[in-house]
């Protein structure tokens, strides 16, 4: 969480190929990035404690949600390649 106060939140998705995507081209333009992903199964899960829908989140259906962050510095640069991604 130190980090987090010079990390500004650029990009945010549930498809992991595209966060790949971004990451390697912030990777080959040298700008320093972190991720978080928050995991919605576990989220689902304790929905579910009573048990009344097992079958519930074994679907394939919940997708987990990641952000990627740059520092600050970094953040206009960082939105100007990613608004060059198609």
């Amino acid at each position: 969480m130190l980090f987090k106060k010079k990390l500004t939140e650029i990009y945010s998705t549930q498809d992991l190929e595209k966060l790949y995507r971004v990451k390697n081209v912030l990777r080959e333009n040298n700008i320093y990035y972190m991720t978080e992903t928050t995991n919605n199964s576990l989220r689902l899960s304790m929905n579910n404690l009573n048990g009344r829908n097992p079958i519930l989140g074994r679907t394939g259906n919940v997708r987990d949600f990641y952000r990627l962050f740059v520092y600050k510095k970094d953040q206009e640069k960082a939105a100007y390649i990613l608004s060059q991604l198609n």
